[in-house]
């Protein structure tokens, strides 16, 4: 039996930071050059990245595979994210924690997934085709790949819904009201 992971991120390219509840946000992680016809402030990249953990069993010539276990993330993309320069030090605090929300709301929704994924995805079996073992594993892969990029697609439909909630109740962060709510409602996240 070997147990091995397909790592492929959205773009290969692009660093990502892995929501942690000991990490948040600060300015710098915003590295793209603002966007000067927006009307927004900041802008934050958010995706999601999913690890699937594939079981490889060789029973004489056959060969079986299966999904142990999805591993599933909320990520920042720093080089896809930016913030205007000019913003005061009192606008700045308040939007700064606005744009952390976007990334709790993803790992909000990525704790509520796991659990479905977990029971979706774990030891599912994948029904490869191929001559030889390397050809099996190819299949194996490619099967693996489509279903994370099904279930990551999922996952950032539903952070788009949740996000223009969240971007509309808080009128992007300058409602305070509204904002504090969402932001004690975040903090759960970190205990």
């Amino acid at each position: 039996m070997q147990i091995f992971v397909i790592n492929t991120p959205i773009n290969p390219e692009l660093s990502v930071i892995i929501w942690k509840k000991t990490r948040v946000l600060k300015w710098v992680d915003f590295k793209k050059k603002p966007d000067l016809k927006s009307k927004a402030s900041a802008s934050s990249a958010i995706g999601f990245e999913s690890k699937p953990f594939i079981e490889h069993i060789k029973v004489g010539n056959k060969f079986k595979f299966k999904i142990k276990d999805m591993q599933l993330n909320a990520v920042f993309i720093p080089d896809l994210s930016w913030v205007m320069k000019n913003i005061s030090k009192k606008n700045s605090k308040s939007l700064l924690k606005h744009e952390q929300g976007h990334f709790d709301l993803a790992e909000e929704i990525t704790r509520k997934t796991r659990t479905s994924a977990t029971n979706r995805f774990h030891d599912r079996p994948l029904n490869v085709k191929g001559k030889n073992e390397d050809m099996a594993k190819k299949d194996a892969v490619l099967q693996a790949t489509g279903i994370r990029r099904k279930l990551e697609d999922e996952l950032q439909k539903e952070f788009k819904n949740q996000e223009t909630r969240y971007d509309d109740k808080t009128n992007h962060g300058l409602i305070t009201e509204y904002q504090e709510k969402y932001n004690k409602r975040f903090e759960k996240l970190r205990v």
